[in-house]
């Protein structure tokens, strides 16, 4: 296939030399001509493992061929990949110049040679830039021949000093689309059978990109901070970090990484607060941890605002444990969210099948009233709130009127015999 790759900086280069070693013949461009020279060259104009090499080869192979004419490479490609720099401005916006000036470039030179074409953005933009902003650019330039154009957004995950084994064996391959999948992009990209292309709308597409890297930045943001308290008491850092690593059940692994709830129970709440009190006493800044609890708090105040939000005052709520398969109520965000309903005077009704009412009594009397072990209970609730698992099996005892929050897990469910949906 001939591919083109608008940008010829680290993106671009690597997605060169990689897809040159699968065959294809690859024609660069850029608007810097000593970029462009030396790439025409066989040459890397950045550093990267391995790169050299394979743009070597791909040039003694005749392969190879670079410009700064967008046209040219249009005349001589089906589909192009768009690695130009989306830098950030002083206030964290994000500069689309380059890439809106690549957009331009294309279509004109589409427009022009009237010819079907694939057009791939990898640069890291915003969600929503693709659909609301570079499409709306074809259509701008092209008008009613923007359907000559296929667009899609592809993120990149190279890490530097590794990016061409990450580019031949990531975990997945991220393919933002419209409607069909893009034959030609299918096929560019499934090299590998062990790396599964993942098809999704170009909003998720470009955001699980920030997704990734703030997680990553937070993780040595978080390592950092908790080593430095740890080293102001005398832990042996090294071997406290080789016990956390060896727990690939919760610590290393997708625990804990799915959104719904606050988090509550005995021990979080407690052993953050506690290791923040190490840090002040040690005189550690740790901002990440230290505002872990504001983050909670936020999140509990977001779910409350979104009941209110309905202006529904008879309220079920599904849930009153920290989490499903114990009666543990200490700092559950659904108690919490019970005591603010009461406080604000909602006709609530709480069922929870792991509750123990004896242990309630004893830990917050004043919610015992409010507890149901009905399920007819759902059958009177306008609006039903849904802070655990298992919810599922319930909902054939809901009233065709009732309104349904899924606080537990975000995800959507159809209910039989009505039209409402469960949604966040």
């Amino acid at each position: 296939m001939n591919v083109g790759v608008f940008g010829l900086g680290y993106v671009g280069v690597v997605n060169i030399a990689c897809l040159g070693k699968l065959g294809h013949t690859l024609y660069g461009c850029d608007i810097k001509p000593h970029k462009v020279e030396t790439v025409r060259s066989g040459k890397s104009p950045i550093y990267e493992p391995g790169v050299d090499e394979l743009l070597g080869t791909l040039n003694a192979e005749g392969r190879l061929f670079a410009t700064t004419d967008a046209a040219e490479v249009v005349k001589n490609t089906s589909i192009a990949l768009i690695c130009v720099g989306t830098p950030s401005r002083s206030d964290g916006t994000v500069n689309l110049d380059f890439t809106l000036n690549t957009t331009q470039e294309i279509a004109r030179a589409v427009l022009a040679q009237n010819k079907k074409y694939t057009v791939v953005f990898r640069s890291t933009i915003p969600p929503g830039t693709t659909e609301s902003f570079l499409r709306a650019e074809f259509r701008k330039v092209m008008g009613e021949q923007s359907g000559l154009v296929e667009v899609a957004f592809l993120p990149e995950f190279l890490r530097e000093g590794s990016a061409v084994d990450d580019f031949f064996n990531g975990p997945r391959i991220v393919i933002g689309c419209s409607g069909n999948r893009p034959e030609a992009l299918e096929a560019l990209f499934s090299f590998n059978p062990q790396t599964p292309l993942v098809f999704t709308d170009y909003n998720t597409a470009e955001f699980v990109k920030y997704v990734d890297n703030a997680f990553h930045a937070l993780k040595i943001a978080f390592v950092n901070e908790a080593y430095r308290v740890g080293a102001a008491y005398g832990i042996d850092v090294e071997a406290a970090n080789r016990i956390f690593l060896m727990d690939k059940h919760l610590n290393i692994s997708a625990y804990y990484l799915r959104p719904g709830l606050p988090f509550g129970g005995s021990c979080l709440p407690k052993d953050l607060r506690a290791i923040n009190h190490l840090a002040r006493l040690a005189g550690e800044e740790v901002p990440v941890i230290g505002h872990i609890l504001d983050s909670n708090r936020v999140l509990q105040q977001q779910l409350f605002e979104k009941i209110v939000a309905t202006k529904m005052q008879r309220v079920t709520l599904y849930g009153l444990t920290f989490k499903n398969g114990t009666d543990d109520v200490r700092e559950s965000p659904m108690l919490h969210l019970a005591l603010q309903l009461i406080a604000a005077g909602y006709d609530l009704h709480i069922y929870d099948p792991d509750i123990s009412l004896a242990n309630l009594r004893i830990e917050k009397p004043e919610v015992v009233r409010f507890v149901r072990n009905d399920l007819s209970v759902f059958a009177s609730a306008a609006l039903v709130v849904v802070c655990k698992k298992g919810f599922e099996a319930l909902v054939s005892h809901l009233s065709p009127e009732a309104l349904v929050l899924n606080f537990y897990n975000q995800q959507v469910f159809d209910i039989p015999n009505t039209q409402q949906r469960l949604y966040a």
